[in-house]
């Protein structure tokens, strides 16, 4: 559908991020530290099980996304709910793991709860190229989503400030997932009762697994979304570590850094999509980036008495953030535009999986490669020299693989101007279809734009 999303189909759509942001901090952030601080597992052993657990992400999620492209409407919406099930008693294992083997829980119950949550965030996130097939009406609905994950976010990052109240971790834990769990439940039943189930398209040919490597749109930006989630993912593994150990703050203000962070975020993301409508979507991600490098990098230097430096930090990243969180998606649904146009095929969830695939493999080996590297480090609260590797590891080297992520988007080929051209080629591809009720085979002035991209 071309028309403007209504108000409805735009918050229907949109609210299930809330609750399905909340445990970002916990799972990504303050998860691993939890392990190591309180269970007591070393620092490698809890970032290797972590990693293990996203390994399996790169087997079921494009699996997932090959089902749900030929899945009808209601076994669509059946695997979203099949996963947050599952969710349920994984997130229960993880917040008490077993005394007798707290590394077999890490592993088990991150494994199962990534499994959940790929059977519900594919879905969803793939919904996505089916709301609209205006560029304008997919950015407003990803930016409301996203506008609606910062939220999340911010109760994520507010819900750790319990600890001053007398909370322990695992009860601050407990009360995130009751936060997620219960008004999850209700938004993603208003997502399911009020917006149809997505379509599986007709008169397009099933893409063999091999096809996806011809797509190079699609391959050069999961290889930039991967090298920046890697970027992103190891900052958040050393954060609670680099407030105590380089800035040499107390554990319970941790809390009001991510807050700032995510308001930011959320401060910025208007800013972001008002921009998109102006500009080039790559070129505004990349500039997006340099921007946080420039920012970040200098919190390789920091240390006691920098805490306002590193206010100011926070606040610029994390308004950078707001780029990260809805151009790359909008850019998504535009690439799987291209495929469908220029091969005729029917992949839509399975690109939108492997990108999520890639997502969850960047976080694993961010948290493998900087806690590893910490251990190698010797890495010791108390240590001087240790903790100057710790600022290092943690603002030098994403800032490189942000630049590297920067290099994979130049002179991307897809820029929003053709992809305005794709759209109006795929509408007079249907009403042919439809008028003739056979297939047609792509014009050549179709063949033509699609080979310019």
């Amino acid at each position: 559908m071309s028309q403007p999303l209504t108000r409805q189909a735009l918050f229907s759509y949109a609210l299930p991020a809330l609750p399905l942001a909340v445990p970002t901090v916990a799972i990504y952030i303050l998860l691993p530290t939890y392990y190591v601080e309180e269970v007591v597992l070393p620092l490698f052993i809890t970032g290797l099980l972590l990693m293990l657990a996203r390994l399996s992400d790169v087997i079921t999620d494009p699996l997932i996304g090959r089902w749900l492209d030929f899945a009808s409407p209601r076994q669509f919406k059946a695997t979203l709910v099949t996963g947050g099930l599952i969710c349920i008693p994984s997130l229960a294992l993880l917040i008490h793991p077993l005394a007798s083997a707290p590394g077999l829980s890490l592993l088990f119950g991150a494994l199962f709860l990534y499994l959940g949550w790929t059977l519900v965030q594919v879905p969803y996130i793939t919904w996505l190229s089916h709301l609209s097939d205006s560029s304008l009406e997919r950015t407003r609905a990803v930016s409301l989503r996203e506008g609606f994950a910062l939220l999340g976010l911010l109760v994520s990052a507010t819900v750790p400030l319990l600890v001053l109240a007398g909370l322990s971790s695992t009860q601050m834990l407990q009360v995130m997932a009751l936060i997620t769990l219960l008004p999850g439940g209700w938004f993603i039943f208003r997502l399911l009762t009020r917006l149809p189930g997505p379509q599986p398209g007709e008169n397009l040919s099933q893409g063999h697994w091999r096809d996806l490597i011809k797509n190079s749109p699609a391959m050069r930006l999961v290889a930039a979304w991967f090298t920046n989630g890697i970027a992103n993912g190891i900052p958040a593994v050393l954060f609670p570590l680099y407030i105590t150990s380089v800035l040499g703050l107390e554990a319970t203000t941790r809390p009001v850094f991510i807050l700032i962070y995510f308001i930011a975020a959320c401060c910025a993301l208007p800013i972001w999509l008002k921009l998109s409508k102006q500009l080039d979507k790559v070129l505004l991600w990349q500039v997006a980036m340099l921007i946080a490098i420039a920012a970040f990098l200098p919190a390789a230097w920091l240390g006691p008495g920098d805490t306002y430096w590193f206010v100011l930090i926070c606040v610029i990243t994390g308004a950078a953030l707001g780029a990260d969180l809805a151009l790359p998606h909008a850019i998504q649904a535009e690439v799987t535009d291209w495929d469908r146009f220029r091969y005729r095929r029917r992949q839509t969830g399975l690109l939108f999986a492997v990108w999520n695939a890639a997502t969850k493999l960047a976080l694993a080996l961010a948290a493998v490669v900087a806690l590893g590297l910490l251990e190698l480090a010797g890495f010791e609260p108390e240590l001087a020299a240790p903790a100057m590797a710790l600022g290092l590891i943690y603002a030098l080297i994403p800032s490189v693989l942000k630049g590297v992520a920067i290099m994979m988007l130049w002179q991307f080929p897809l820029k929003s101007r053709h992809h305005k051209v794709i759209m109006y080629r795929l509408t007079q591809r249907s009403e042919r279809s439809s008028n003739n009720d056979l297939q047609i085979k792509p014009v050549a002035s179709d063949q033509s734009a699609a080979g310019r991209v």
